[in-house]
């Protein structure tokens, strides 16, 4: 079991977002074992999951966006947007 220890905003850096990329927070989970992991998810699929600093980390998290079509949604349109970011330094 993953527990949610800390969600922060995202460090864009100097950078910012482009327009119509979503706002992404770090997630910081600890499993029993306390063993940190971090990553980043997007703010608004936190959010339509209810999740919050100390809930527990939903296990079947593809069962769970398969059956949300606006995470499927989001979900790829990260993917184009990093493919296209890889086209673009392949060039």
């Amino acid at each position: 079991m993953w527990t949610i220890s800390r969600i922060d905003e995202a460090d864009y850096g100097c950078e910012e977002r482009l327009p119509g990329e979503p706002l992404m927070l770090l997630i910081t989970l600890e499993s029993e074992d306390r063993e940190p992991i971090q990553f980043e998810v997007a703010e608004k699929w936190i959010e339509m999951q209810g999740l919050e600093e100390g809930d527990e980390w939903p296990e079947d998290i593809e069962a769970t966006e398969a059956n949300d079509d606006a995470t499927v949604n989001q979900s790829e349109w990260m993917e184009n947007y990093y493919r296209a970011i890889q086209e673009m330094d392949e060039d």
